[in-house]
């Protein structure tokens, strides 16, 4: 009995010397070189294209967690364009939240046929052909657009991108998720 109680006692021991997942590793992260869009008045502020306007009082908050949970941004040297890290809930909201960004009619972006995924997530074959389809529609209409996922991309590939734009571009810190 005494040697079951040393033991669970050495191994519970273990459990709570685990440390959390740094932020930086969690989500969906994606980099991006977006236009800046907006007219600069209350109702329509200069932002990055794709992050939404801030909320008025007579919106009412969303019930349900968004597919873009934050971001972090950086002007570019000629303040044309924002240099600009997303964090999404996982890759299928990723993928969601470029179905909405194709089907803006500002765009003028035809949407691409895409192959079916299961609504509760759990046949996912499609989602990399999917979103590499809505990627390519939005980079082909969209001038200086660019779009790179954490893990298909290196941060080399993403630095020199951005660090063409943006002479002293360095990855500060992490967004956390709202």
């Amino acid at each position: 009995m005494i040697r079951a109680l040393v033991a669970l006692s050495v191994f519970a021991a273990t459990l709570f010397g685990q440390r959390s997942v740094p932020a930086e590793y969690m989500y969906h992260r994606v980099w991006a070189v977006v236009p800046m869009v907006g007219s600069g008045t209350a109702a329509d502020p200069i932002r990055p294209m794709f992050v939404p306007p801030p909320p008025t009082a007579v919106q009412q908050s969303a019930t349900e967690r968004p597919d873009l949970l934050g971001y972090q941004m950086q002007l570019s040297d000629n303040g044309k364009f924002a240099l600009v890290e997303f964090v999404f809930q996982s890759p299928l909201a990723f993928q969601n939240f470029l179905v909405q960004a194709t089907a803006s009619p500002g765009l003028g972006v035809r949407s691409p046929a895409l192959q079916a995924i299961s609504a509760d997530g759990s046949d996912l074959k499609a989602l990399t052909s999917n979103v590499a389809t809505l990627k390519g529609a939005l980079e082909a209409a969209v001038p200086g657009l660019k779009l790179f996922e954490r893990g298909k991309t290196t941060e080399a590939e993403v630095l020199t991108q951005f660090r063409a734009l943006k002479a002293n571009f360095t990855f500060s810190g992490s967004v956390r998720a709202q």
